[in-house]
């Protein structure tokens, strides 16, 4: 692989990075709007009070797939024996997985703005997907350094 191959393929690498969250945002908001249904919530406790079985099974799941993801990603470990193109893939499954994992943080906000109705939920939803995207994002220079570490 030449070096104009190298820097396409992490332009596409990038590229996938940054369509990953707004997909998985949306996703997780489809998600969450669709649990809503079965949410109560309102001004009085007693809605309140049914909200909570629903919260404290989110609550349950997120540490679960998270830490399953998680698991998996230590997985994907570089060999320098692999052929470059082999090792470009275990990356974008790495970044993959890792998007995915950084992107669970903004479910409480989605959760929240489902119970408060509050758009500055949603805002700062979108504020934490960027800052995520923004501070992750692949580049030939990070992809070497997780090669040779």
């Amino acid at each position: 692989m030449n070096n104009v191959d190298f820097h396409l393929n992490i332009r596409r690498i990038r590229r996938r990075h940054w369509l990953q969250y707004p997909v998985q945002g949306l996703l997780m908001g489809g998600a969450v709007l669709g649990a809503s249904g079965r949410m109560a919530v309102g001004p009085t406790l007693e809605p309140a009070l049914t909200t909570w079985p629903m919260l404290l099974g989110l609550l349950a799941l997120l540490p679960i797939v998270g830490g399953l993801l998680y698991v998996v990603s230590r997985y994907l470990q570089p060999n320098l024996r692999r052929p470059t193109e082999e090792n470009l893939r275990v990356y974008q499954g790495r970044v993959l997985l890792r998007n995915s994992l950084l992107g669970l943080l903004a479910l409480p906000l989605l959760a929240s703005y489902v119970i408060s109705h509050k758009p500055l939920d949603l805002v700062l939803c979108a504020v934490v997907l960027l800052t995520m995207g923004w501070q992750t994002q692949p580049s030939a220079e990070r992809y070497q350094r997780w090669l040779v570490a």
